[in-house]
């Protein structure tokens, strides 16, 4: 693991992630769709700062106006048939599908039957969308006509976060009720349940870039790896076909999982720190950082508002002008974040690693408000081929069901 560090350059914009607890944005617009002129660039009086080698700030260039209350999501379509197109998910029940280059607003798709938190699209075929909501359900859209082809009945409580693994086959969800679910994308059979000790809320889930793995963030203030290889394993669920549940024009096939809790799972690793990783009551997003061969890393952001990066494996951070102590023989001690980032004022719950290069960017709260550009001063990047050639080896600690480098012997597995 090298020793070069990230550093910051911040933008103005207010980009947090609204609590689970409530709906914490509302738009105050009437419910038609407009397209509005940018705002005026900043003056010279602004607090707004920028970097030479980041170049010009972004600024905004297309307002879109259409929900009736707050926007808890916003992702990209993949491409293919759809083009630039993004999903909104909102607190007014509802999705909404635009185009970019125009901002018109294309499909409305209704059935939730309270806020919806989380979209995706899949990222083989971007006519298929999942969605997941307050009403505990998560819910598959045929993104061309606005129907809910498939209703999941997944949690017992607000589903959080929804992702698609690398082919689309499969769906993580999480959920305040402490499970992550793992859902076959095409007969909604509930394939795998996870969870921690204790059931501690999930406030994030995303696969890992092969989806050999699941990520999921809890409100306990950690990260745990889960590996997914269903080898020797039998679904822990068993789907039972109840009858179609068909709200006015939409038709929609239920399918009701019996929880099935998987003793004995462990997840690959944990990752946390009692000084600057908070997570106790909102939602906060995760990210890998795998550009770089030898510097791959967890970054998640804090209520503390630092920005933590966790090497992969748990290594403890590059120190050499320290000696450490008591290195020798089977401590269970997490070692520290690789590096930790400070800048905001404030909660930091929305942080995203760019795919090709070493760039991080990262949102505070109301306190904060504003958005900053994180790299190293030096930052080579990858092409898609070589990202995937150089995916991480993640050493499995052997009989440490909470990982976090407490097991006596390990193995690497590709991520």
């Amino acid at each position: 693991m090298t020793s070069t560090l990230l550093s910051s350059s911040h933008g103005g914009q207010e980009s947090p992630l609204p609590p689970p607890e409530s709906s914490s944005h509302h738009n105050p617009h009437p419910s038609q769709t407009t397209t509005q002129p940018p705002p005026p660039p900043p003056s010279s009086s602004s607090t707004t700062t920028t970097n030479s080698h980041l170049g010009q700030l972004l600024s905004p260039t297309l307002t879109l106006v259409g929900h009736s209350r707050g926007i808890n999501d916003v992702t990209w379509s993949q491409g293919g048939s759809l083009g630039a197109y993004i999903a909104t998910a909102s607190d007014d029940k509802t999705l909404r599908l635009w185009d970019v280059p125009t901002g018109e607003a294309l499909v409305e798709f209704r059935g939730h039957s309270n806020f919806v938190f989380c979209t995706k699209f899949n990222p083989q075929s971007s006519n298929l969308m999942v969605s997941g909501s307050f009403d505990e359900t998560v819910k598959l859209w045929d993104v061309r006509t606005g129907d809910c082809v498939s209703t999941l009945p997944a949690h017992s409580d607000p589903v959080t976060a929804v992702d698609f693994n690398r082919d689309g086959t499969c769906i993580v969800s999480g959920s305040h009720d402490g499970l992550v679910r793992i859902w076959d994308t095409a007969t909604g059979e509930c394939l795998k349940t996870l969870y921690a000790q204790g059931n501690p809320p999930v406030s994030h889930v995303q696969y890992t870039p092969n989806g050999n793995y699941v990520l999921a963030g809890t409100l306990d203030s950690k990260l745990r790896l889960w590996p997914l290889s269903t080898a020797g394993n039998t679904p822990t669920t068993t789907p039972t076909p109840t009858t179609s549940i068909t709200p006015p024009t939409l038709s929609t096939t239920t399918t009701t999982p019996t929880v099935t809790k998987q003793g004995g799972a462990k997840c690959t690793k944990v990752y946390s720190n009692a000084v600057h990783h908070i997570n106790t009551k909102y939602c906060i997003v995760s990210d890998f950082v795998v550009s770089h061969p030898q510097r791959q890393c967890i970054v998640t952001g804090s209520e503390s508002g630092k920005i933590i990066l966790y090497d992969i494996n748990n290594h403890p951070p590059p120190q050499p002008h320290e000696h450490r102590k008591g290195s020798s023989g089977g401590s269970t001690t997490t070692p520290p974040p690789h590096q930790v980032l400070e800048g905001h004022t404030d909660a930091v719950l929305a942080v995203a690693s760019a795919s090709h290069q070493e760039f991080l960017v990262s949102g505070g709260m109301t306190q904060d408000k504003t958005v900053q550009f994180w790299k190293p001063p030096s930052s080579s990047s990858l092409t898609v081929e070589e990202k995937e050639e150089n995916a991480m080896d993640v050493e499995e600690d052997d009989g440490n069901k909470e990982g976090g480098g407490g097991g006596t012997s390990s193995k690497k597995q590709r991520y």
